[in-house]
């Protein structure tokens, strides 16, 4: 059991080692190459952080985002058989959201549209003082909705102990808690350089008591259809030399005042009581406990490590592999290589019918990548993902542009037949970051390259001061817990606004009453008499024809 708990303390800590990023200087040593990598790794992300905290400010929050989901003609055919009625005037229906947070409020705007005509507004505003939310649709009632997150939750979790369900699963409402928690974890970040030394302090203690292996020497080594010569680096950790090591990593941190300020930070921003430096010491102590006993000298399984570096230098790809002492096994691998403006990639985790990776090659021009890449699930071909305009320059600024074209992998039966499991669907996927603060995401279903609909994302952190509510000043409230003022608000709703601003967007008379039908379960009959039915491509049938649904 001892060596059991050692070995997955051992594979966790390479696999963190395993995900630096690729960037060291050249070596004869697998320990001090892998030590420099990450060193100076650390110190980049020190410098990233550095700036990301400068910029945080008060955490204030002012974003935007559009949700619009659109249908192709493809798209509606396929509803039309789906559903009873008519979808053929449907183009696209979006949410233009707004929201504002500061500490203590929260405002959010919706502008709900159909067809690019906007709708109604939904309005939220929240009460942290008193954890209630207060909500408005101008155009169905002038009043305001208000709800206790609190009382929600605790009726929720009665419900689901009533109907026996596990109530722990539930997932608290309180957003008080949750907007006081962001604003604490903000308060209580460490600092860059407290965080670059904890993190210096303990990589330089694995790193020390790893053993430099009989290094392969220089190979030409392949990811994808490129192959690279690079020098190929090993060390090992067996299982008697990581239990004084992580005694090392248990005597530093009982002791390590810049640690013990972390953890006592996080722990105040958790605000629980479960959680705090005394537990921590408490968890120490029990390491101790498993790691407590007689050093195995014979035992010689632990892992193997190995790192690919390029004439610059530069770490190019890693592998962890399990060595029982009679064979190893590949856990975690992964290879990029070079040749003129050919780029491989290859990568690996898990082995056997376990493994998942990905492998492919692409062609960069300028700071464009473009490629085809393939992912595999349990050794075989899944799917195959085309790469277009991949920006590898704006990505290191943190801005993310490209286009991922999703297909089934060609599989092949019994009888030698080549055919494609996904039916010739694609899925499409863009981002065009426009800068740091702004972005734009669009996901498309395509059947054998046609658009059957997209669903796209367009949003950023750079919105607009919304304008807050004097709570004790309303007096049009409908209390949501109070039964009277529901079924109130239900007598005071006007769907005039509503229907005309559908009407101007296209709906056509009788849809909405045709919607409620068909989502109550009742005039099934009457739904497929409906005077406008669609065929298969989402257009309107004459008397002679028959409906799609």
């Amino acid at each position: 059991m001892k060596n059991r708990k050692i070995t997955a303390i051992i594979l966790a800590s390479l696999m963190g080692i395993s995900a630096v990023p690729a960037t060291a200087w050249a070596a004869d040593s697998y320990k001090e190459t892998e030590k420099a990598a990450f060193a100076k790794a650390i110190q980049e992300m020190g410098a990233d952080y550095a700036q990301d905290l400068a910029q945080i400010g008060d955490g204030a929050v002012k974003g935007n985002a559009e949700i619009k989901l659109s249908l192709d003609d493809g798209g509606k055919a396929i509803l039309g058989m789906l559903t009873p009625v008519d979808i053929s005037w449907l183009e696209d229906a979006s949410m233009d959201t707004k929201v504002n947070l500061n500490e203590g409020t929260m405002i959010e705007t919706m502008d709900v549209k159909v067809n690019g005509t906007k709708i109604c507004t939904i309005e939220y505003y929240f009460d942290t003082e008193n954890s209630e939310v207060y909500m408005r649709i101008p155009e169905l009632n002038e009043g305001y909705i208000k709800m206790n997150m609190e009382q929600m939750t605790q009726e929720a979790e009665s419900e689901m102990e009533e109907e026996g369900m596990d109530s722990s699963f539930s997932a608290s409402i309180d957003m008080t808690d949750a907007m006081n928690s962001y604003f604490s974890t903000l308060d209580n970040l460490p600092e860059a350089d407290a965080l670059t030394s904890i993190l210096t302090r303990y990589s330089d203690i694995i790193f020390d008591n790893v053993t430099d292996g009989e290094n392969p020497g220089t190979q030409s080594s392949a990811a994808g259809d490129v192959s690279q010569e690079l020098t190929v680096l090993e060390g090992h950790v067996t299982q008697a030399e990581a239990q004084p090591m992580f005694q090392q990593i248990l005597d530093t941190a009982k002791t390590d005042e810049e640690l013990k300020g972390l953890i006592e930070s996080w722990t105040e921003a958790m605000n629980d009581p479960e959680y705090s430096y005394d537990t921590f010491l408490q968890a120490i102590e029990d390491l101790e406990k498993d790691l407590d006993g007689e050093i195995d000298e014979s035992d010689t399984s632990g892992f193997v490590l190995r790192a690919w570096v390029d004439d610059n230098g530069e770490v190019v790809g890693r592998e962890v592999l399990a060595d029982d002492g009679e064979q190893e096994e590949s856990l975690f691998r992964y290879l990029c290589t070079t040749d003129g403006d050919q780029r491989g990639f290859s990568f690996t985790m898990g082995s056997d019918e376990d493994s998942v990776g990905l492998y492919g090659s692409g062609t960069l021009s300028g700071d464009v990548l473009s490629g085809t890449y393939t992912f595999t699930s349990g050794g075989e071909d899944a799917a195959v993902i085309e790469v277009a305009d991949y920006d590898t320059k704006a990505v290191e600024n943190g801005i993310w542009k490209g286009t991922y074209t999703i297909s089934g992998a060609p599989i092949e039966d019994e009888d030698g037949n080549s055919y494609d499991p996904f039916g010739g669907m694609q899925l499409i996927f863009t981002t065009d970051g426009k800068d740091e603060n702004n972005m734009e995401w669009n996901l498309t279903l395509a059947a054998n390259g046609v658009s059957l609909g997209a669903l796209s994302i367009t949003g950023g952190n750079e919105g607009e001061d919304l304008e807050a509510v004097d709570f004790a000043s309303l007096t049009d409230v409908y209390d949501f817990s109070n039964d009277a003022d529901v079924e109130k608000f239900g007598e005071d709703v006007n769907m005039d606004t509503i229907t005309a601003n559908l009407t101007s967007a296209g709906m056509p008379d009788g849809w909405l009453e045709s919607v409620m039908e068909a989502a109550s379960g009742s005039g099934a009959e009457e739904i497929t008499e409906y005077d406008d039915q669609t065929d298969m491509a989402g257009d309107t049938l004459d008397d002679s024809e028959t409906p799609a649904a």
